[in-house]
């Protein structure tokens, strides 16, 4: 917090020192060793500023492009999961039907042994 308030500070100070100087320049005024290191500061304080709003804005992109490969993956994990939970449903279906015919079977096998042992 204390940072951003002493650099909006510096900033309001090198904006007005350089209005001072151009004032200077327009009305055709020998500019000294400061001003011109005040209007160098100047440059490189708006160099660093865009050059921090690049930084920022492919950061935030990169975050952007990462949240939707994420969503992207997580969408096809969960239409994976489902896809084999129905798998697996079906076989349990089929397991039913199977277990359904071979006690049916059994049951057939146990009667006609039954039937045999009586004849016999």
């Amino acid at each position: 917090m204390a940072e951003a308030i002493v650099t909006s500070v510096l900033e309001e100070a090198l904006r007005q020192a350089s209005e001072r100087i151009a004032k200077k320049i327009t009305e055709g005024k020998r500019l000294t060793s400061t001003d011109v290191i005040i209007l160098l500061l100047d440059q490189m304080n708006k160099r660093m500023e865009a050059m921090n709003e690049s930084l920022n804005k492919r950061i935030d992109d990169l975050n952007t492009s990462l949240n939707k490969r994420i969503d992207d993956l997580s969408a096809s994990l969960n239409k994976r999961i489902d896809d084999t939970n129905r798998r697996i449903d079906d076989i349990k279906e089929d397991l039913r039907s199977l277990h359904q015919e071979v006690s049916s079977i059994k049951s057939d096998v146990i009667a006609l042994m039954r039937e045999k042992l009586k004849a016999g």
